[in-house]
């Protein structure tokens, strides 16, 4: 019998974890290294952060944070957000990090996940692709914060992805 995954998803902001609603109006939910013990206990199988502010202000990941969260974890952590070159891929395996999230950059920098897929192999790499509907109800794939509609199929886009090396997708 199949055993369920449990995979959390936490949306990080600056230092602190947030929810949101259809991408917008972020509000505080709470600590990440907390987050972190709690789902420790809770025994979870994996974590992924996400940091959302990361893509928009053209930040790199706080490797400092980074750190400081793959050491509380006792579960495989994996890390999306300023994402957007093979250095930065490498410095967060080296922080910790056992899988990183692409998602903008899957658009921006054609080739690089088939690099990373290359020098890393695709179980570290999850492809992200998030999701909007519009008015007729058509799904088309959105990056940088839901405010670029890239005008993709998201399937199509899926499986594009996996055959450039994606060995997961979110």
């Amino acid at each position: 019998m199949l055993r369920p995954r449990v995979i959390p998803c936490l949306l990080l902001r600056g230092q602190a974890l947030v929810k949101t609603q259809r991408f917008a109006d972020p509000s505080y939910v709470g600590d990440p290294l907390n987050a972190v013990r709690i789902f420790n206990e809770k025994e979870v199988d994996e974590l992924v952060v996400l940091d959302i502010a990361a893509t928009p202000r053209a930040t790199a990941p706080d490797l400092e944070l980074v750190a400081e969260l793959a050491g509380e974890c006792f579960m495989p952590l994996a890390w999306g957000g300023g994402i957007r070159d093979a250095a930065t891929a490498r410095a967060l395996f080296a922080a910790g990090v056992e899988k990183v999230v692409l998602n903008t950059a899957l658009h921006e920098v054609p080739g690089l996940l088939g690099a990373l897929a290359a020098t890393h192999g695709a179980q570290s790499l999850v492809a992200s692709i998030d999701v909007r509907r519009d008015a007729r109800g058509r799904a088309s794939v959105v990056t940088r914060g839901a405010t670029v509609d890239t005008g993709r199929d998201p399937v199509a886009w899926a499986e594009t992805l996996v055959a450039e090396g994606a060995g997961e997708l979110l």
